[in-house]
């Protein structure tokens, strides 16, 4: 399979939200944990309020490392980049045409980046959905004569205009 380089130099995309802002809610301050989250993360916050259970502490954060190993190496397994093929029947979404239509219901579809970028001739778009408790990020590869020319949320889509 095809990875990508940390030190790639990705383009943002920018897409047009066409539904109603004014029923979205409040971004929580989710930057600085981004979508790295994990669930022991999620935990030690919580736990460190709670002084009178030391001793739960250490026993529940051995566990909870213990688990989020294992979670963790199955993350990064599953974000691999993969064929839009691959990527469209695994998320449900559709190709018609030159249009890339994903299902990707958010909370908060101003934050939605979709970047693209070329690794050793590969052209690559990156999806990233944050959401309260993580989110989405998804690659793929697109065909080497085709790039991502506009895109647009709504109504729960993503559509991206492939050319």
């Amino acid at each position: 399979m095809f990875g990508t380089d940390d030190n790639m130099e990705w383009t943002r995309l920018e897409l047009s939200i066409e539904d109603d802002l004014n029923k979205q809610k409040i971004i929580p301050d989710i930057s600085s944990t981004g979508l790295d989250v994990t669930a022991e993360m999620m935990h030690d916050s919580f736990l460190t309020n709670l002084p009178h259970l030391d001793e739960v502490k250490i026993s529940h954060m051995s566990m909870m490392s213990e688990i989020s190993d294992a979670i963790e190496s199955d993350k990064f397994l599953s974000r691999e980049n993969k064929s839009l093929d691959l990527f469209l029947k695994g998320i449900g979404g559709t190709l018609e045409e030159s249009k890339i239509r994903v299902p990707l219901t958010t909370k908060f579809p101003t934050e939605i980046i979709v970047e693209t970028s070329i690794d050793r001739g590969d052209n690559l778009v990156r999806i990233l959905s944050p959401e309260i408790f993580g989110g989405i990020i998804e690659t793929f590869k697109i065909g080497n004569n085709q790039k991502i020319s506009g895109g647009k949320w709504a109504d729960n889509y993503l559509e991206l205009q492939l050319e």
